[in-house]
């Protein structure tokens, strides 16, 4: 290697999302600095770069390794961007990890990449950036993926790391970029998830290796980082683990994790990710005293057989009562749901109805959702096995068709009812799940409006399922009708959410939802 200067880059996916900072980029340069190494971090996605803009920052540094962070959503301009390193320097070594090139490893190589990584990166990037530095073997770099003679060579895959206070902190380059967009500050203080879901690949990623599937970071050197942050003046943490309470974290785990900000008396909001079967009363309770303020719950549904066919562990008395316990301590929760997977009724579909109704006060994304068949997620295997899965050629989301005539017409409904207006309900809920550093009054403004969106929802689907048992109507011009008369009251909510981004110096910046 030429020099020991590294690049590492992710480019800006086409989601509804707005952008976040990516904690994996700040992982790796931390291991890489460790050992030596120069390194520069682009972020195409947070700092709104085009395919062309990170390209051109790439070839001005004069780097000897350029790694890509890759989504499922930036395949396609992750191809893009390795095909214009190597048509400009075909000698600039690129090596790609994440989840795209951990589940497409040929894909990626074949686009241009030299190197991919499989799972997790922090030791496969040392190993490789050395065996560069000083012309080393890379066959026996774990995690490592490469054409040999033009054979697809996957190395074997490495142990899980198991202490995670052995990594050190991410180093944050970007982190002026989050504050002046007023977003949460992203911390990670587990890895992996003791759930079974069908439709996750996050159990997928970290199965493709030995260890246990779910490791936390000790008390300690979590309350150090977020010491270390507010201390560089962060208010707001948003906490990405898969579920923030899994594994060994139960009651006592969550009061000595409050005790410990308590003792240090850290003031922060913290946000994060829960599994219904893990709520209790004193787990919110502790971790109200910690800062948390909000949280998303893998709610998923509100049927138990769709519950039972997804491989939820959480049953309906556990998110029944896990969303009454968030109500009484006052938290901001976001349901994750699917209503739709390949086995949906329109009883199930009833039942949820009935279900969303009693629980209104939890913020969705929609009353549209669909089980993704995402690659490398048993439920993508076992429809490929049966000839039941239609490939997308993008691999952003496989599809299936729903088994039930009737539940099929009510997901089609949903669907065109929802790609109406998803654009601005995906704008008004922004703030509320990617929370932004703004006043209560301005949470409880947005939040006001996302409910009346909701309502609109829920009315929409009670009707709908009235009138599919009508066989007598035509269901396309019924939904035309309505998205008609409605189209003023959505206007008004655009007109107000756009006011309420103004006066709070936030912004949107994000595509029309790609998935509908």
């Amino acid at each position: 290697m030429k020099n020991n200067r590294i690049i590492l880059t992710t480019l800006a996916p086409k989601t509804h999302r707005t952008s976040e900072e990516n904690l994996g980029l700040g992982y790796l340069k931390a291991c890489l600095v460790k050992k030596g190494y120069e390194v520069i971090i682009i972020d195409g996605w947070l700092s709104n770069y085009s395919v062309n803009e990170v390209f051109e920052k790439i070839i001005s540094y004069d780097a000897a390794l350029v790694g890509i962070s890759s989504y499922m959503s930036n395949t396609i301009q992750s191809f893009e961007l390795i095909k214009k390193i190597k048509k400009h320097n075909k000698d600039l070594k690129i090596v790609c990890g994440g989840f795209g090139p951990t589940f497409y490893p040929k894909e990626y190589l074949e686009a241009g990449s030299d190197y991919i990584i499989r799972g997790e990166g922090e030791k496969a990037i040392c190993d490789l950036a050395d065996s560069l530095q000083y012309e080393k073997e890379q066959t026996y770099i774990g995690n490592l993926g490469f054409f040999k003679d033009n054979i697809l060579t996957l190395n074997k895959m490495e142990n899980l790391i198991e202490d995670l206070d052995s990594i050190p902190f991410p180093i944050r380059d970007t982190i002026d970029i989050v504050k002046s967009q007023k977003s949460s500050i992203n911390m990670i203080t587990s890895r992996g998830c003791s759930g079974n879901c069908d439709f996750c690949s996050v159990i997928s990623f970290f199965r493709l290796s030995n260890g246990k599937l779910w490791r936390t970071r000790s008390i300690k050197n979590i309350v150090d980082e977020i010491e270390l942050l507010t201390n560089n003046g962060v208010k707001l943490i948003k906490m990405v683990d898969d579920s923030f309470v899994d594994g060994n974290r139960d009651e006592k785990w969550c009061k000595l994790f409050a005790d410990e900000i308590e003792k240090r008396n850290i003031k922060v909001k913290l946000r994060g990710q829960i599994r219904a079967d893990k709520v209790t009363d004193s787990v919110l309770y502790h971790l109200k005293r910690a800062g948390f303020f909000s949280f998303a719950c893998g709610i998923e549904n509100g049927s138990p057989s769709s519950l039972s066919r997804m491989g939820k562990k959480a049953t309906l008395k556990d998110n029944e009562r896990a969303l009454e316990l968030f109500e009484k301590y006052g938290y901001l929760v976001q349901m994750g749901y699917i209503l739709f997977d390949k086995g949906t009724t329109l009883q199930e579909l009833v039942d949820n109805y009935y279900f969303l109704l009693k629980y209104d006060f939890a913020i969705t994304k929609g009353i549209f959702s669909e089980m993704f068949s995402a690659e490398g997620t048993k439920l993508n295997s076992r429809l490929r096995k049966e000839n039941q899965l239609i490939e997308d050629d993008n691999t952003l989301n496989n599809k299936y068709i729903i088994d039930d005539l009737q539940a099929n017409k009510v997901y089609n409904a949903l669907k065109k009812w929802h790609k109406s207006h998803c654009e601005i309900y995906d704008m008004t809920i922004d703030p509320l799940i990617a929370p932004k550093e703004i006043s209560d009054n301005a949470i409880q403004d947005f939040y006001k409006y996302t409910m009346l969106l909701k309502r609109f929802d829920l009315l929409f689907f009670k009707n709908i399922l009235m009138e599919i048992k009508n066989k007598n109507i035509n269901i396309n011009d019924y939904i035309n009708n309505y998205i008609l008369n409605t189209k003023d009251d959505y206007d008004m909510i655009r007109l107000r959410v756009k006011e309420l981004y103004k006066n709070n110096n936030i912004s949107y910046k994000a595509d029309v939802n790609p998935f509908i």
